[in-house]
């Protein structure tokens, strides 16, 4: 191996493409050999020929733009003669600020660096190219989700939403203290799949806070069609729940929630469990109904759901809170501000106020002293200076955890607290607290 300090230029080439298939719909060569080291860094095996073709059309669908990075003198019979050892992609994913406020993201995902080139700044490039990339298009904020916690901050990402996995035992978890309303239909996935789904998915992300469009692939495996592994699912089922008042069993455009789910058996030491799918509510009463309605299900110790939000209701709802167990907890979406006057000026605000903000931002594209003014609910924001004028601000603060404040979920008492946020005044982080309380509580349910 060279030494760790040669010259990035001299050993790889960066090289930034659109995926693209052959006149047969499979993924052409340089895009197969980037789905190849995907899998590698991801652990995972390549698709079959059929899941591949899927899944490069799905890509192209999304409007993807790949970054590969390539050994310039590869050894021969190794697979940096064709697969790139760092990957990258980024696309525009939606995220909500709730009651139809959003902003569009650049989107990443798919980041990997083969071991044997470890901590030759090949992740530091691809993300500084990606993230230039980005202000180029016109992104005010870029974001992920992450499978480790300690990677991304240090490129200004912030943790904006946790999420918890839980579970709740079902011989204490009935009767819900207060009625349910509405009711609950047996649907099939494929159902669900004609257009149902992504209806109520597009109503519940209108509404909810740090909710994010899904990409074209995730949608077969929320709904119970395709497997992790973009085979045919087994033993998926599906439920949606209507409204009092609704139009019946018959209707589709009032359905207000649906969840897809499988049961797991269990053995002498594990539980047969319910493991939840995807879970997609327009309402309170949906999401407790779905729940109630889960929790009934004979044959089975336990409901298990990965991607509850912090306050989820059911812990009050439940005849005994102790049913309910937290087997998780961890970071689920991160963004990253790229232009501050545009992302703070695209969301909603609860009270209005006046807060002054100087911003550090190791890469340059953040930096700078900002004015945020709210009348009415919504924000202009005046650049004040280039410069981080930390002594002549209200607060201030890194780039990342401007990220983490955005959404709501996060509060800026509890970054002062942590020493990540500097007030000169205490009172100054309960206003802007204030400010950015979100409509409601923050729920992403959507990885990528």
């Amino acid at each position: 191996m060279g030494s760790i300090n040669e010259a990035f230029d001299d050993r790889y080439d960066v090289r930034e493409f659109a995926p693209g298939t052959d006149d047969q719909g499979a993924p052409d060569e340089r895009t197969r050999a980037w789905m190849e080291a995907v899998g590698l860094g991801f652990h995972e095996p390549y698709p079959s020929d059929a899941t591949a073709a899927r899944m490069a059309a799905k890509f192209t669908e999304d409007g993807e733009t790949f970054l590969g990075v390539y050994r310039r003198e590869p050894t021969p019979g190794s697979v940096d003669e064709t697969w790139p050892v760092g990957t990258f992609t980024w696309f525009r994913k939606e995220l909500s600020f709730g009651d139809g406020a959003a902003v569009d993201t650049q989107a990443i995902s798919a980041v990997t660096v083969r071991p044997t080139e470890r901590r030759r700044g090949i992740l530091r490039r691809m993300m500084t190219d990606a993230l230039r990339r980005g202000v180029e298009e016109g992104y005010a904020v870029a974001s992920l989700t992450a499978s480790e916690g300690t990677i991304y901050r240090r490129f200004g990402f912030g943790s904006a939403i946790r999420e918890r996995a839980v579970r709740v035992r079902r011989a204490r978890a009935l009767p819900l203290l207060a009625p349910t309303s509405g009711t609950v239909t047996m649907v099939t996935p494929e159902w669900l799949a004609d257009g149902v789904g992504k209806a109520v998915f597009a109503r519940f992300h209108e509404r909810t806070p740090g909710s994010m469009v899904r990409n074209a692939g995730t949608w077969p495996v929320a709904l119970g069609i395709l497997g992790q592994d973009g085979e045919p699912a087994k033993g998926v089922r599906a439920a949606v729940h209507r409204p009092e008042g609704s139009d019946g069993p018959g209707g589709t455009a009032d359905v207000d929630g649906y969840v897809t789910w499988r049961v797991v058996e269990g053995s002498t030491t594990e539980d047969t469990r319910i493991e939840v799918v995807d879970l997609v509510y327009t309402t309170d009463e949906a999401y407790l109904s779905l729940w109630e309605f889960l929790l009934s299900i004979d044959l089975n110790d336990v409901v298990r759901y990965g991607r509850s939000r912090l306050d989820d209701p059911v812990v009050a709802a439940i005849a005994d809170n102790r049913a309910y167990d937290v087997d998780h907890e961890e970071d689920h979406v991160w963004l990253r501000v790229l232009d501050v006057a545009a992302v703070l000026e695209s969301r909603p605000y609860a009270v209005d106020g006046s807060v002054t903000l100087a911003v550090t931002d190791a890469l340059g594209h953040a930096s700078g002293t900002y004015r945020l003014d709210v009348r009415e609910a919504r924000g202009t924001v005046t650049r004040l200076a280039d410069d981080v004028d930390g002594a002549g601000s209200d607060l201030a603060l890194d780039v990342a955890d401007l990220g983490a404040l955005l959404i709501g979920s996060v509060s800026p008492v509890t970054l002062a607290a942590a020493g990540l946020l500097r007030a000169a005044d205490p009172a100054t982080p309960l206003l802007l607290r204030a400010m950015l309380l979100p409509v409601r509580t923050p729920h992403g349910i959507t990885y990528f």
